[in-house]
């Protein structure tokens, strides 16, 4: 989760999307940023006439980030992500493409260069042959306008006979994908296959308008997220190898507000875990992100105050948000004031306008507003069964301290006795082994989640659950 509402011009890059063709395969080249040099990657895949890509940014490690739109044709190349403001057009010439890469109006040259094999390797992603099932799934979920949807998902089952144990994987912020791939990582994929193989049936599912599943992500809200995540609770509930009675929800960052909402909805959930989940306001959380952020980029104390109450002011324009014309217009100037108290070094790295636009567009879309508006107290006092709270130390999204007492304090007060909290020394908000904990880490490691966070989630989850040391020696008979 990263609501940071500071974004300079490298966070602006790494939030982009490439594809091409003949070009189909994976191309890299750098851009030159004043006396700085910035890898950029795309991997082009060519379906029927048409053409999708993915991008990379390794120096800033954002990996498997989507494009809007990838075309090729007469050698010229086009890659459009119209959402962040950025394009690459580009010429093919035997084994490069020669080209200028856009972005907030600032034209850069950016030649690519055919790789061969793309640094993406994890090795905690699991490999085949696996000692269980897997079903691909796509699970009706309702009408949006005159359209049904349908849910992408991947339901994982022990070997043997059920009812088994089993947990829903919720993912954080943003596109997520069924695996909650970031950076190369899928660490979705990694939880569902270590707890697959402790006895429990998981199912993890793509967000609504990512991957297999159909609907529009930017006009969804936590409530949208919510149903979506009802909607699998309910099949699985429907399924005869699931066990009804002993079905749980693991939420990561925003994905555990969605968890607390739902537990509080349906108290027959038989357990939570919450990885690194708000239990402060929305607004508080992105105050914290933002504050870090400055501390972290250098900027004075004085400044940051400023900036803060500046942020404080738009976030409670933001609660009551109608988007009228009188609205959007305050907001644009509220913007504005923010840019003005940017120290000068920050401000270079941007133009104005496609700071302000960014800025905007992403502030006013639904997900944003009803994450400003959610209190997580209010339904985690509603939450009646085993809850088992994670946090990395150095987590600089959701600082680990404030969150967990914020959660602890809600439950007591829901009279909630079946609490565990844990904070790991040296993890982040990835549940990485981590040195500062900022987001350029992330990739740069090839951990996905710290085995000793891993191996204690399946403990807690298989005592909760009541799997026996028996029954899984039986389950790893064919390991």
């Amino acid at each position: 989760m990263n609501k940071t509402v500071l974004i300079t011009w490298l966070l602006l890059i790494s939030c982009n999307l490439f594809p091409q063709e003949p070009i189909t395969g994976s191309w890299e080249g750098k851009l030159q940023i004043q006396n700085n040099s910035l890898r950029i990657r795309f991997h082009i895949e060519a379906n029927g006439a048409a053409y999708s890509s993915r991008m990379d940014s390794p120096d800033q490690g954002a990996f498997d980030l989507p494009t809007t739109r990838t075309s090729f044709s007469e050698d010229k190349l086009e890659i459009i992500a119209s959402g962040l403001g950025l394009f690459y057009r580009g010429t093919l010439r035997q084994d490069t493409i020669e080209g200028t890469f856009n972005q907030g109006g600032i034209p850069l040259p950016l030649t690519l260069y055919r790789i061969v094999k793309p640094e993406l390797g994890r090795p905690q992603t699991p490999k085949e042959p696996f000692p269980y099932r897997a079903e691909k799934l796509l699970i009706p979920a309702g009408e949006e306008g005159e359209e049904k949807r349908v849910l992408g998902a991947t339901l994982t089952l022990p070997d043997g006979e059920g009812p088994f144990p089993a947990v829903v994987l919720i993912a954080g912020s943003g596109p997520n994908d069924r695996d909650e791939t970031l950076f190369g990582h899928k660490p979705f994929f990694v939880i569902a296959d270590h707890l697959t193989r402790q006895g429990f049936a998981v199912l993890r599912y793509d967000k609504r308008g990512v991957g297999e599943s159909t609907g529009n992500f930017r006009t969804a809200t936590l409530q949208d997220f919510v149903a979506d995540a009802e909607t699998v609770l309910s099949y699985l509930k429907q399924q005869d190898e699931i066990d009804p009675d002993r079905i749980g929800l693991l939420g990561h960052s925003e994905g555990g507000i969605v968890a607390s909402m739902l537990a509080a909805e349906k108290p027959e959930i038989g357990f939570v875990v919450l990885m690194a989940a708000p239990g402060t306001t929305g607004i508080e959380v992105v105050m914290d992100q933002n504050e870090i952020s400055l501390r972290h980029q250098g900027v004075e104390p004085e400044t940051i105050e400023e900036l803060q109450r500046l942020n404080r002011e738009t976030f409670g324009m933001l609660l009551e948000w109608k988007g009228s014309e009188e609205e959007r217009t305050a907001l644009r100037d509220q913007l504005s004031r923010f840019w003005e108290q940017l120290p000068l070094l920050i401000r270079m790295k941007t133009k104005r306008d496609s700071f302000l636009r960014s800025q905007f567009n992403g502030m006013i879309t639904p997900g944003y507003i009803s994450f400003l508006q959610c209190d997580p107290a209010q339904y985690l006092q509603k939450v009646t069964c085993p809850l088992l709270a994670l946090n990395g130390e150095k987590d600089t999204q959701v600082p680990a301290g404030k969150n967990i007492a914020a959660i602890t304090a809600a439950l007591k007060k829901g009279g909630n006795n079946q609490v565990e909290t844990r904070i790991y020394p040296g993890l982040n908000h990835l549940f990485q082994e981590s040195l500062t904990g900022q987001a350029d880490e992330y990739a740069k490691t090839e951990q996905t989640i710290a085995p000793m966070m891993l191996n204690e989630l399946g403990e807690w989850l298989k005592k909760v659950a009541g799997i026996t040391t028996t029954n899984e020696e039986k389950l790893k008979t064919d390991e």
